[in-house]
């Protein structure tokens, strides 16, 4: 059975493209179609994740890959998975050798974040990436607050995957803003 916490959201069935059953996926944060052209896609349908056989992955434009499933062959099959969000496993993504930065970011989502001066933060939940050249994680912390640090390499001391969890080195400062 596929778990989303061991999934990342890679982006969204946006709508039906053509009369063959492909779909347009809007990719999420930077993430491009080479990021995402594996065998399988997860899409979240009724509340699950149900892999989806990809036949065919090429790029639309900026941000938008152009997608055709095994056995969704019309528009109409097509247009049932509008507004689905798809999903990678995790584990592919940290054994692709073109992971870039933005996309170690999003995999980090569902990890318990800790900072070495101020210790736990809680979890990150997501990236706010409004700011495309600036994005941040979103860290819901214990109390129901949230924290937004800097997607930075240099912020991160450690991270354990088997543990879900990165330890932070924050600047003084940072956490107050």
């Amino acid at each position: 059975m596929i778990v989303k916490e061991d999934c990342v959201k890679v982006g969204l069935c946006a709508r039906p493209h053509g009369v063959d059953g492909e779909v347009v996926i809007r990719t999420a944060g930077s993430f491009g179609v080479d990021d995402i052209a594996f065998e399988f896609l997860f899409l979240e349908i009724d509340g699950g994740l149900v892999p989806f056989a990809v036949d065919e992955i090429r790029n639309k434009n900026a941000g938008e890959a152009l997608v055709k499933f095994e056995n969704v062959d019309t528009a109409e099959q097509a247009s049932r998975l509008a507004d689905a969000l798809v999903y990678v496993d995790r584990s592919w993504l940290e054994e692709s050798d073109d992971v870039h930065e933005q996309l170690h970011a999003d995999m980090l989502i569902g990890y318990a974040a800790t900072d070495v001066s101020h210790g736990a933060l809680g979890t990150i939940t997501g990236i706010d990436d409004t700011s495309a050249a600036n994005p941040l994680w979103v860290i819901e912390t214990p109390d129901g607050g949230e924290l937004l640090v800097p997607v930075h390499d240099e912020f991160i001391d450690t991270v354990d995957t088997d543990a879900r969890t990165v330890e932070f080195a924050l600047p003084d400062g940072l956490l107050s803003l």
